[in-house]
């Protein structure tokens, strides 16, 4: 009897916080914002069609900003609207919002599928947690984040989840 009592009581009250903490976990985001972009030089190849920024990249989609010291991206063929369709951002990669920053060496952006890839050394700190690992799944349209582990052992995901100092008021 004492057994089922703990039991209900850590799923009363621990399953609960920890669905709280997960949804702590996800990034702000507007997916219909239009691309907004500021850096120190831009080159353009219609033949190839593609392009890219470099020098303090800083792209900004709604709440979402994404900086990085070089950004490549591919464009369709349209003649009357080409339309960015990925971006490939290198070299100190910085994505955040209002709640949340992620880094990592490389990401890449489907701008069709609104995902975002993170990959290398991935930190991700919030007010809440602190994690690393090897790479990060972004979901633009639902916000929701997702850690990957690599193949092999010593790519497991590691953090500390930290108590949210805002309920001890």
């Amino acid at each position: 009897m004492k057994i089922f009592f703990i039991i209900s009581m850590i799923i009363l009250f621990v399953v609960p916080n920890l669905l709280i903490a997960d949804e702590s976990l996800a990034f702000k985001t507007d997916i219909r914002a239009p691309l907004k972009v500021n850096a120190d030089n831009m080159y353009l190849d219609k033949v190839e069609l593609e392009g890219g920024f470099s020098g303090s990249v800083n792209i900004k989609q709604g709440p979402l900003n994404l900086q990085s010291d070089q950004i490549k991206f591919i464009f369709t063929n349209n003649k009357k609207m080409p339309i960015i369709t990925y971006l490939f951002a290198s070299e100190g990669v910085i994505i955040a919002n209002e709640d949340m920053t992620a880094s990592g060496n490389n990401a890449s952006y489907s701008v069709k599928k609104n995902e975002i890839l993170l990959e290398g050394n991935v930190i991700v700190n919030s007010n809440f947690t602190s994690m690393r690992g090897e790479k990060l799944f972004i979901d633009l349209e639902t916000g929701k984040i997702n850690f990957l582990s690599g193949s092999a052992g010593n790519n497991k995901i590691k953090g500390q989840l930290l108590e949210n100092d805002k309920n001890k008021q």
